[in-house]
């Protein structure tokens, strides 16, 4: 009888306890964590792709299953210009971007690939010579890669350093999209090796040297379909968006058509340049979300996703193809899949899921130009002879077997330090001024920027100095940058992304699940924004050096 009075008293205060303030403020300090947490991101996926397209992409989830893109854009805070404050907008620096939520500046992946002085020779930016590729060819130059270079710490990684259990897992048809988007601490990173076709990790991943099962069950079943032929054509007429009357050079294409139909064989390396490499990364996710268990048992996992066929694609056949087109519509198909996955396995409104791109992309010089816009080509290689043989005018031969200017790539020049600190102090200097003046000279030049200009602050005005300076890392960017005029591009792909203008610059953001208000937000969104909302959202410290914002406005 004593017991019941006692349960009878306390209950009326336990009550009142729980609907307090007080303890109602304690509950919100520990947020109510998603299942799993996923980043799909698309490369050289333009901000207008999912507007031009829109009127072709599945509904939302719905009786018929899932249309990708309106089933994130309903659900989600979606923001249709988003921005990378960077001067080269490339696959390295923003995959380094999206998960540290930092510059190049800091994390240390200006450029895909820079110039290593101590050994002459050109860096790949997830480059690691201590560590052994585990798959794939290997005989594949710069095999061994890792995280190595990249400084600082990624969302997942922070989610760790915190104490919480947790699987992390990274895939591409990229190497470098996988990796850095692993961040140091990933459990798995896995790429395709297009000449073996299959798929590969590093060491840094598998210490064993074997491939994990579920990657080796994958690998099996491309042995199977590989020699199988197929045809990816374009049924009717599209949107109308698409330019059909202008077809890209034959040099640009890895021996595709250059119209539809495309006729492939899967196990080929062209075959991944269709929605087939959308598929194979797709399927390689899902095989993990179910062997792994992902968003599945009591923890937070990661699942970050790179489509890199896109990428591929759009340098042969440039944005306004009808090939763009139809890429993106599969991909809003294969997106639709994977949401199915995750929905039966984890529950959608149990995951966070985010949607953006490393980088956006540039009309062609032929279809501006067509149109009446200024625009034109620049042959790197030529001009990188003409600086070459500008150099021995002012310096004599450069030491045997090597050459004044050593390296280049996208308009970024290296110079070759120890040839030139033996002529003097003020070698080096002398040089970048020098290939500056025959660089300004070039018709398609807007602007050169030298190490020397960086150091010194002395940089274009506006938006376009900010981000050279944000972009710049000493020791891997280069001497001598020339920054070309809107509309100009290399002769090295008939389209392709290089510079801080709008074209290259804005990518979408689309970011849904709990804790997160659909809408279509017009404020400001930097890339840098996602990695303090997803820790924001997670409980935990923002990557070590972050520079965004939380993404309030999106805030339930």
């Amino acid at each position: 009888m004593l017991r019941r009075t006692v349960i009878a008293a306390t209950l009326p205060f336990l009550f009142a306890l729980v609907s307090s303030p007080i303890y109602a403020a304690s509950r919100e300090i520990i947020p109510q964590r998603p299942k799993l947490v996923v980043l799909l991101v698309i490369d050289q996926f333009r901000a207008d792709y999912l507007m031009r397209f829109a009127s072709r992409f599945l509904p939302a989830k719905g009786p018929k299953g899932y249309g990708g893109f309106h089933t994130l854009i309903d659900r989600g805070a979606y923001y249709p210009l988003a921005e990378y404050d960077t001067l080269q907008c490339m696959t390295g620096p923003g995959h380094a971007t999206l998960l540290t939520g930092s510059f190049p500046y800091q994390n240390g992946i200006p450029i895909n690939n820079w110039f290593d002085q101590k050994t002459q020779s050109m860096y790949y930016c997830v480059e690691d010579p201590t560590t052994a590729s585990v798959g794939g060819d290997p005989k594949k130059p710069h095999a061994g890669t890792s995280p190595k270079t990249l400084l600082g710490t990624t969302v997942s990684d922070e989610y760790k350093n915190a104490g919480y259990p947790s699987r992390v897992v990274s895939v591409a048809l990229k190497d470098r999209a996988a990796i850095l988007m692993g961040g140091h601490r990933a459990d798995y990173a896995i790429w395709h090796d297009p000449k073996a076709f299959q798929w590969m990790t590093s060491r840094k991943y598998s210490p064993d040297g074997e491939l994990p099962e579920w990657v080796a069950g994958m690998n099996e079943e491309l042995k199977k379909e590989s020699g199988q032929k197929f045809t990816w054509e374009a049924p009717g007429k599209g949107t109308g968006f698409s330019d059909e009357t202008t077809e890209p050079d034959a040099k640009y294409l890895w021996g595709m058509e250059s119209h539809f139909p495309h006729h492939l064989v899967k196990g080929e390396r062209r075959s991944i340049y269709s929605p087939y490499g959308i598929e194979i990364t797709r399927r390689l996710a899902e095989r993990a979300i179910e062997k792994l268990k992902l968003g599945q048992e009591n923890r937070t996992d990661f699942l970050f996703v790179s489509l890199s066929a896109h990428d591929y694609l759009a340098h042969g056949f440039g944005p306004n193809s009808r090939e763009m087109e139809e890429m993106t519509v599969a991909e809003d198909a294969e997106i639709g899949k994977l949401l199915k996955t995750i929905d039966k396995k984890v529950g959608l409104d149990r995951a966070i899921i985010a949607l953006s791109a490393d980088h956006g992309g540039g009309h062609t010089a032929e279809y501006l130009t067509k149109n009446g816009i200024p625009a034109g080509r620049i042959d790197e290689p030529a001009l990188r002879a003409e600086l070459n043989e500008l150099m021995k005018k002012e310096f004599g031969s450069a030491p045997k077997d090597q050459m004044w200017v050593p390296w280049s790539e996208d308009f970024s020049f290296y110079l070759n330090h120890p040839a030139l600190d033996a002529k003097g102090p003020e070698a080096r200097l002398k040089a970048e001024e020098l290939l500056r003046k025959y660089l300004l000279a070039q018709a398609g030049a807007a602007f050169v920027v030298t190490s020397t200009d960086v150091l010194l602050k002395r940089v274009p005005a506006g938006e376009l100095g900010r981000k050279v300076l944000l972009t710049y890392y000493p020791e891997r960017s280069p001497d001598v940058i020339m920054i070309p005029k809107s509309g100009w591009h290399s002769t090295g792909d008939y389209a392709t992304h290089l510079s801080g203008y709008s074209y290259d610059r804005y990518v979408p953001l689309v970011l849904t699940g709990r804790g997160l208000k659909p809408g279509r937000y017009a404020q400001s969104a930097k890339i840098v924004d996602l990695a303090p909302t997803l820790s924001f959202l997670l409980g935990t410290v923002p990557p070590s050096l972050s520079e965004g914002r939380v993404l309030s406005e999106a805030l339930k």
